[in-house]
């Protein structure tokens, strides 16, 4: 007759990443490190048969199986020996998922695919009132009179998006970017960042013009939110910037 349970003496210390528990896997009884189950818990291994190693495109994966996916999950994925990260922004029903962050390599295959958890994307918003786009500049701690300063876990901003209240009266719009640690992480418009549209209109960063040298955030680093170009009249105004960042 086993052990049971019950009988068993309860740990006098905290568990440490060495130490070890059994588990089932597939019929077989196997011994896992905590490390091991306890990242398994935040992200789930995908399976290499639910999916297509060779990415479709910089920002698709085709697949045969969606069914851990969901919009707005974060994802995790290895290439070239390094780990990526992004959030899905598009499932299509075991066909493919889509995805904004760290750019996939077409050329090179993937070796790990992971999907988290709802809480591990943080979103943090930034307010920029009055004429913003009147110059280049470093919008918080310029026009704001403030600072910003990451306090959380390490991560990822692998998103962002614009809009401002009051659109430039010329024809030209102002041109945002986000830095972090004070390097800018947008690389679109050859690292100008994204453009803003009409009043109201939200304006997503390009999916994966992001780059994976500095979109990676540790505790004690600075965000801010720069204006990159001018609009033609320099008067619009009321900026919000939204970012969703991956906990690694």
């Amino acid at each position: 007759m086993g052990t049971k349970i019950s009988d068993l003496s309860a740990i006098a210390t905290m568990v440490a990443d060495d130490d070890v528990t059994v588990v089932v896997q597939s019929g077989v009884t196997k011994k896992a490190a905590y490390s091991v189950v306890r990242d398994y818990l935040r992200w789930q291994l995908i399976a290499a048969a639910s999916y297509t190693t060779t990415p479709a495109s910089t920002s698709r994966i085709t697949m045969s199986d969606t069914s851990a996916f969901l919009v707005g999950l974060p994802v995790k994925y290895t290439y070239g020996a390094v780990t990526y990260y992004g959030i899905v922004t598009a499932v299509s029903a075991n066909a493919y998922i889509d995805i904004a962050g760290a750019p996939l390599d077409t050329g090179v295959v993937l070796t790990a695919l992971y999907v988290g958890l709802p809480e591990m994307v943080m979103q943090v918003d930034f307010y920029v009132d009055a004429n913003y786009g009147d110059g280049a500049a470093d919008l918080l701690a310029t026009d704001m009179f403030t600072y910003f300063k990451w306090r959380n876990p390490a991560a990822y901003l692998v998103k962002f998006s614009v809009v401002h209240a009051t659109a430039d009266t010329g024809v030209a719009q102002p041109k945002i970017n986000v830095k972090v640690a004070g390097s800018s992480v947008s690389t679109n418009d050859s690292n100008n960042g994204i453009q803003l549209s009409t009043a109201g209109t939200w304006v997503d960063n390009s999916a994966v013009a992001i780059s994976a040298a500095n979109y990676d955030i540790a505790a004690g680093d600075a965000i801010e939110v720069r204006c990159t170009a001018a609009g033609t009249n320099g008067d619009a105004s009321d900026l919000t910037v939204s970012c969703l960042f991956v906990i690694g």
